[in-house]
């Protein structure tokens, strides 16, 4: 039975990663406005010539897990959010929501990222990965966001259920090539979506919104393959890089090239497999990618939500904060649904999870 479950994971899991394929990169992609209409400014990174790429660490082998800790036993600790107040101009804060889900404030601004707030990462709501911790924000309780943005069109990053609870509170979508259409048949108006490719930009209430690559494929059914982002964000008193889900590569120095060094960078750390190496990063990997992009905090987010892969419910966390220490990168690993502000974002750096089994 422990066989059958373990494969039945493993499975499952890879059908949400459809493969291992990296996203294409435009040498000149302009700039989209939010009429449609093309700028003259172009993004036109410069690539690392081949072989100065950082090395990457030597992985561990997973923890064994299989029916011994890839659920936690206790309760994990969970704010919820409600009544959140507008920012203002020059603050920074986020609310990680759990999993790859959370709530970025950009001076008076709210942008929301990833947001799955059903029971279960799943076309259907009777079967698939359930929730282990429950979601710390309804869509009753989602505060009205200017622009929601989409990595890929996982289950467990693009719910329907949750985006149409949402939609009447959305002043627009930034989404990777190809969601567009499921959002469209969804119900949701084509003239607030604005779908880029890898290395475009578009610019949305005062925050420039820029693709970047990801070593990941979208894609919700064999055969219908959609792009898989990260974005980079700007509004001109902080940035802000979150990776999306996409395995460890070179594109993160060149992210940091192109763009330079984030403020705060949000980055995949869950839900890896040695069968899936190369389309999820493992907790060194994530930690080795902050340090070619130079962030000056990070925050380790895919986990703390769902089973889809067979490692400790921890065990990202835990290798993350090591691997952190040994490349002097700076962590900041709020509980689920405790708002960060960026002011004092070095308060958010205790190890939370050790009392939790």
């Amino acid at each position: 039975m422990k066989k059958h479950r373990k494969i039945f994971a493993i499975t499952l899991a890879a059908v949400l990663c459809l493969g291992a394929a990296g996203c294409g990169r435009r040498e000149h992609a302009a700039e989209r406005q939010p009429d449609g209409a093309v700028a003259t400014a172009t993004v036109s990174p410069t690539r690392k010539p081949a072989g100065t790429a950082t090395p990457v660490p030597t992985v561990p082998p997973d923890s064994p897990v299989e029916g011994t800790g890839s659920k936690p036993s206790d309760a994990l600790p969970v704010h919820r959010v409600s009544n959140v107040a507008r920012g203002a101009a020059g603050e920074l804060s986020v609310i990680w929501l759990g999993h790859s889900s959370f709530l970025l404030q950009m001076g008076d601004k709210n942008i929301l990222c990833d947001p799955v707030f059903s029971e279960r990462s799943s076309p259907v709501s009777w079967a698939g990965p359930k929730r282990f911790t429950e979601a710390p924000m309804t869509a009753e309780d989602t505060p009205e966001i200017d622009v929601l943005f989409l990595s890929h069109d996982h289950y467990d990053h693009m719910d329907r259920e949750t985006i149409l609870a949402l939609d009447a509170k959305v002043g627009a979508y930034v989404v990777p090539e190809g969601a567009q259409t499921i959002l469209a048949g969804w119900g949701i108006a084509e003239t607030k979506i604005h779908h880029l490719a890898t290395w475009e930009s578009v610019t949305l209430c005062g925050i420039r919104f820029s693709m970047t690559p990801a070593q990941h494929k979208g894609g919700r059914g064999i055969g219908v393959a959609t792009l898989a982002v990260g974005v980079f964000l700007s509004d001109g008193a902080h940035t802000v890089y979150y990776t999306g889900d996409s395995g460890y590569g070179e594109h993160f120095a060149t992210i940091c090239e192109t763009f330079g060094a984030p403020d705060l960078m949000i980055a995949e750390c869950g839900q890896y497999d040695k069968s899936w190496p190369t389309v999820h990063m493992f907790p060194e990997e994530s930690a080795r990618a902050a340090a070619d992009l130079h962030a000056t905090w990070v925050i380790p987010v895919h986990w703390g939500a769902f089973v889809l892969s067979t490692h400790a419910w921890d065990d990202s966390i835990r290798r993350f904060v090591t691997a952190a220490e040994e490349l002097g990168i700076r962590p900041t690993t709020p509980e689920i649904g405790q708002p960060v502000d960026y002011r004092n974002i070095a308060s958010f750096t205790e190890h939370w999870w050790e009392a939790c089994r």
